[in-house]
C-alpha cells in the first residue's frame, strides 16, 4: 500500500541519521493544538508565529560546519469515536476516526532542508454509510499537486492518505526560501484570520492541529531585526485559485504590525493586522478588504474583520473575547444537520454578518485542563454554538480528551439543532 511503502522509506532514512537536527532561525510560537489556548500576545512580538533566533546561537556559517545530513521522524496516532444526533439521542449516528500522522525532515549542510508530512485517516461507522460520497470527496486535492489517495473503501469504511507538507527550504541570516506544499500562516488573531489568504481553515475542525498546506513559493527577507518582507505565490489546480501576495511586517510603539497587498483568486485585497497590549490584556486584530477585479468601479467589495482581547489570570485561568465581521454576511443563515454547511475562505470565514466568540480555559493541574467556548450570532436565526472540552495527560506522550459541539438556532422556534460528542486517545512518538 502507498502509506506502508512511504512509512518504510521514511523509517529507513531515519535510521541513517547519526545526530539530531539542530534548529536555527525562527521558532514557531503558534500552539500545536488549537484547543490549547495561547497566552496573551507578548510585547514586541516579532510576528504572528515567528520570533528571531536567540542572540547566543552560532552564526549560520559556524553552525553549518557542525551539521551533517541528518533526519528526524516523529508523529502521533489518535483514535476518536464520536456520536452525532439531533434533539433525540436515539437518532445518534456513530463514527470512528483512526488518525496517524508521520512528520519527516532531512537536514542538509548549507542551511538546506527537506520536509515531508502525511496523515492516514480511517473513517468507519454508520455515518460513513449515510455519506455515500465520502470516499470520492476524500480523493479530492485542491492543490497543484494531487497528493490525496483512498487506498481502500467500502460502504461503511474509507481510508485516506494525504501528504499535506512536501517542501524544500533554504535560509541564511536575512533570507528564507521555501518551495512546495507548506503552511503559510499570516494570521494573527486567535480565532478568525482574515489575513490568512493561503491556508483558510474551518475553526470547527479541532482535530486538524497542523492546518492545511498550500502548493506555493515563499520568499522572506529580514533586512533588520523586527522587520520582514514576504512574497508568496500559491498555484491553484487547473490554472484556478491562484493567490499572489506581499506582506510587510514591522514593530512600532510596542505593537507588531503587518500590511498586505494581494491578488486573491478573483479579488484585489488590501489587509492590515496588529498585535500588542492594553494594560494586562493582549489586543490583536486583522482586516482584509476584498474587491472584485472585474467591473472594479461598479461592484461592491467585502470587508472581513476580526479583533479581540485576551488575558491570563491568577490560578491558571485564561479568558478571551473575539468579534468577526463579514460585511457581505447574513445572520439569517441557517443550518443543515449539526453544523454550518460551508467551505470557509479568507473572504467568507463565516456566512454570518456578526459573530462573537467567548472562551475560557482553566488548568486545574499540570495534567488536567478544561476549556469552554461559546459562539453567538445575534439577529436572524440567533445562532449559538457551545464547545466544551476536557484534556487529561494519561502518561508521558499519552493524552485522553473529551470534546463536544452543540448547535442551537431559531428555525421554526428556538431549539437544539444538533450535537456532536467526541472521545479521543492520542499517542505521540
Amino acid at each position: 500500500m502507498i502509506a506502508t511503502l512511504l512509512f518504510a522509506i521514511l523509517s529507513c532514512l531515519y535510521s541513517l541519521a547519526k545526530e539530531p537536527v539542530r534548529t536555527i532561525g525562527p521558532t514557531s510560537l503558534r500552539p500545536a493544538n488549537p484547543e490549547t489556548i495561547p497566552l496573551p500576545w507578548p510585547p514586541n512580538r516579532f510576528s504572528a508565529d515567528t520570533i528571531p533566533s536567540p542572540p547566543d546561537l552560532l552564526s549560520p556559517d559556524q553552525e553549518n560546519e557542525k551539521i551533517k545530513t541528518s533526519a528526524t521522524l516523529h508523529g502521533y496516532i489518535k483514535n476518536m469515536p464520536s456520536l452525532s444526533f439531533g434533539n433525540r439521542i436515539d437518532s445518534a449516528e456513530f463514527l470512528n476516526l483512526f488518525h496517524n500522522r508521520i512528520n519527516f525532515k532531512l537536514q542538509f549542510p548549507r542551511q538546506l532542508s527537506f520536509k515531508m508530512e502525511m496523515r492516514n485517516r480511517v473513517f468507519a461507522g454508520s455515518q460513513v454509510r449515510k455519506s455515500p460520497g465520502l470516499a470520492t470527496s476524500l480523493k479530492q486535492d485542491d492543490g497543484f499537486m494531487d497528493l490525496a489517495w483512498v487506498p481502500a473503501s467500502s460502504s461503511s469504511m474509507a481510508w485516506q492518505t494525504n501528504i499535506d507538507r512536501l517542501s524544500l527550504n533554504w535560509y541564511n541570516e536575512k533570507w528564507d526560501l521555501t518551495i512546495g506544499r507548506q503552511r503559510i500562516n499570516w494570521g494573527i488573531h486567535n480565532t478568525w484570520n482574515p489575513n490568512d489568504l493561503f491556508n483558510t481553515f474551518n475553526f470547527l475542525d479541532f482535530d486538524y492541529e497542523e492546518r492545511p498546506g498550500s502548493d506555493a513559493v515563499r520568499i522572506q527577507y529580514s533586512p533588520k531585526p523586527m522587520q520582514t518582507i514576504e512574497a508568496a505565490w500559491k498555484v491553484g489546480r487547473n490554472g484556478k485559485d491562484h493567490v499572489a501576495a506581499m506582506l510587510y511586517r514591522f514593530n512600532k510603539k510596542g505593537y507588531d504590525w503587518q500590511l498586505i497587498g494581494a491578488r486573491y483568486i478573483n479579488d484585489w485585497v488590501a489587509g492590515i493586522g496588529w498585535a500588542g497590549g492594553i494594560r494586562d490584556f493582549g489586543f490583536k486584530g486583522e482586516a482584509s478588504y476584498f474587491h472584485p477585479s472585474k467591473n472594479f468601479s461598479d461592484t461592491a467589495g467585502t470587508l472581513s474583520f476580526s479583533t479581540g482581547l485576551d488575558i491570563s489570570l491568577d490560578k491558571e485561568w485564561y479568558l478571551s473575547a473575539s468579534y468577526l465581521l463579514n460585511s457581505s454576511g447574513n445572520n439569517k443563515a441557517g443550518f443543515l444537520g449539526s453544523g454550518f454547511v460551508y467551505s470557509p475562505t479568507a473572504r467568507t470565514l463565516l456566512p454570518l454578518r456578526h459573530s462573537f466568540f467567548f472562551q475560557g480555559m482553566k488548568a486545574f493541574t499540570p495534567i488536567l485542563s478544561a476549556n469552554a467556548g461559546i459562539m453567538y450570532a445575534p439577529g436572524g436565526a440567533n445562532v449559538l454554538l457551545f464547545f466544551p472540552s476536557l484534556q487529561y495527560s494519561l502518561a508521558e506522550n499519552w493524552e485522553l480528551a473529551f470534546f463536544s459541539q452543540h448547535f442551537f438556532g431559531d428555525l421554526d422556534g428556538y431549539k437544539a439543532l444538533g450535537h456532536n460528542i467526541y472521545l479521543r486517545v492520542k499517542w505521540n512518538f
